[in-house]
């Protein structure tokens, strides 16, 4: 069995699902859950195999991995550091979307759905 499950962050006990105010007092490898299961919304989307719960109860069309990698890829090498949050993760992946794919793009509307399924919202 895996240590992580990106589809489903909460199944190792530890690591949260959705982002709340105090995600940042968890242990770094538990709270990185979060980008994990964005990223798994993103790519593949809530009814891939597996299923992926979603914090607001809505339904992610995914993107495909390449996207998402070209997308996660321009985000940490263009807009992110080593202090970067979640709300700033969110708003680098939005620019990268945007500088990939364009305004409006169905990419850059999948991120912000991705992101919100999480919990991390404006």
């Amino acid at each position: 069995s895996a240590l992580r499950a990106m589809h489903n962050p909460s199944l190792d006990g530890q690591s949260p699902n959705c982002y709340y105010p105090g995600v940042g007092n968890l242990d770094v490898h538990y709270s990185s859950g979060i980008g994990n299961h964005f990223f798994y919304l993103l790519a593949e989307g809530s009814a891939a195999t597996p299923p992926s719960p979603t914090c607001n109860g809505s339904t992610v069309v995914g993107i495909g991995r390449p996207d998402a990698e070209r997308i996660w890829y321009r985000a940490l090498t263009v807009y992110m550091t080593s202090t970067t949050s979640y709300g700033d993760a969110r708003r680098a992946t939005l620019g990268a979307a945007r500088d990939l794919f364009g305004n409006p793009s169905t990419q850059l509307s999948r991120v912000n759905g991705a992101w919100a399924a999480v919990g991390v919202v404006p």
